[in-house]
């Protein structure tokens, strides 16, 4: 998608920009090494408290009016710049607590001590989502010092998006008024495989349920009582194993009744992907892919939900032999939706599907799919930013496989929102060793500050 008219590239505007990025390099790297110290894991409150106010400091001193929102978990962090009259107003969007880092053995080097080698700044949360976040912080800064922002800006910082964000919702049904914007940004994710920027309209959604089948009050002697003690493993495995068919097509019932198929656009898009099964093979070691041949790998990617086992634990599987029976067994079930799939409904199918099972079923996650259609007025320009920063460019993808909040920006504050990803295909996220490369961290300062500039002239060339 070539640049039209209204987003012609201002060159000498843009280098002057690129230049002050360059010249904040070295306080951008201090400051994310400041950030990856904090070992904001999901969950740790006293460190998440400390860091969205290292979070609202550093934006403070890059030129916002910074708020922290206090919400019944973790704060947010909100920050505000107003642009000139009549220009629009970009809201990025980013999270400042990380996976855990088990475990700790893998790693090179200490998780949340930064550490710069091959390249790149290691530590959890270096590019899952500290780096991201700060590249659009600096960008800001770097326009400020090089004739000021043509765009309002607005930053949404979370502190819970690693555990579903239970609280995002309501906090922002209730600034709604401080959120207005035109337009969603989130920096999250890698880029291509093949290293090229990618422009993301939408993400699955994400049910996390998980099960627990129980038995007698303790484990038992499995030749003593064995046979009189309930068994909740097979109680577990008889239930899981409802849940697919022998094609592993999803066997609740109703729940394809939502789905919508993708456009004729979207799957123009899809197919305009690069794919190599081949590699994709090879990454995973296996020697063939589910449903391999009949469909692109990017259909079953972002188009189809998904059901998955991330955990399933029961009894013993240590050195030697334990003859019990256990007392209890626990799947985690992982769902991954599309639009137009409603977690609350998908959930109340489940339940509904394993009522005959003696099972106690709990919502540990619940976040809405969510989409911005592939012309949105505004992607012209970003094509154009980014070509300009990566010398390429930038691939249009549909939908993310994965899940972030996108919702609250589609459907709450009701704004297109895309995903602009500038860590690495390599860069580790919740994973031993993670890491950004500095040249990605870098590039994404610049990315950022490129569409302010293109979206900023194109706004103001309009009004002339």
């Amino acid at each position: 998608m070539a640049p039209g008219p209204a987003y012609s590239l201002d060159i000498m505007t843009l280098e002057t920009v690129f230049a002050a990025v360059h010249s904040l390099e070295e306080v951008t790297l201090s400051s994310l090494c400041d950030l990856v110290a904090r070992p904001s894991v999901a969950g740790a409150t006293e460190e998440l408290a400390a860091t969205a106010a290292l979070v609202a400091e550093m934006a403070g001193a890059s030129g916002f009016k910074t708020e922290i929102w206090d919400t019944p978990g973790q704060p947010v962090v909100f920050a505000d710049l107003p642009g000139p009259p009549g220009s629009p107003t970009l809201l990025f969007y980013g999270h400042y607590d990380v996976q855990p880092a088990d475990p700790i053995s893998e790693w090179d080097t200490p998780p949340f001590v930064p550490t710069v080698r091959q390249g790149a700044l290691f530590g959890r949360g270096a590019g899952d989502n500290k780096g991201q976040f700060l590249a659009h912080i600096m960008a800001i800064r770097a326009l400020l010092s090089s004739g000021g922002c043509p765009v309002g800006v607005k930053l949404l910082i979370e502190g819970e998006e690693e555990v579903g964000s239970p609280n995002l919702d309501t906090t922002v049904r209730s600034h709604a008024e401080q959120l207005t914007c035109d337009l969603a940004l989130t920096a999250d994710g890698p880029l291509h495989d093949d290293g090229r920027p990618l422009v993301i309209f939408g993400v699955r959604g994400l049910l996390m349920l998980e099960i627990r089948a129980t038995g007698a009050s303790h484990d038992v002697h499995s030749g003593n009582r064995g046979g009189w003690a309930p068994m909740p493993a097979w109680n577990l495995v008889a239930a899981l194993s409802t849940l697919r068919d022998a094609d592993g097509r999803i066997a609740i019932p109703d729940f394809y009744r939502d789905v919508l198929p993708p456009t004729e656009q979207e799957r123009q898009l899809m197919d305009l992907l690069p794919v190599d099964p081949q590699s994709i093979r090879t990454e995973l070691g296996v020697d063939r892919l589910p449903g391999a041949g009949e469909r692109s790998p990017w259909e079953a990617l972002m188009f189809e939900p998904t059901l998955n086992l991330p955990g399933l634990v029961s009894g013993y599987t240590g050195p030697g032999m334990k003859t019990i029976v256990p007392r209890e067994a626990i799947a985690r079930v992982e769902m991954r939706l599309v639009p137009n799939q409603d977690p609350d409904a998908v959930e109340e199918s489940v339940r509904h599907h394993l009522r005959g099972f003696d099972l106690e079923i709990h919502r540990l996650a619940a976040v809405p799919p969510s989409r911005t259609a592939a012309d949105c007025p505004y992607v012209e320009g970003i094509v154009a930013a980014l070509q300009a920063t990566s010398g390429q460019p930038p691939l249009l993808r549909p939908r993310l496989g994965g899940t972030t909040p996108d919702h609250v920006f589609t459907q709450i504050l009701d704004v297109p929102s895309l995903l602009i990803p500038y860590g690495s295909p390599q860069m580790f996220h919740h994973a031993p060793n993670e890491r950004i490369r500095l040249a990605d961290l870098y590039r994404g300062t610049r990315s950022t500050a490129a569409i302010c500039v293109v979206l900023g002239k194109a706004s103001a060339a309009a009004a002339e």
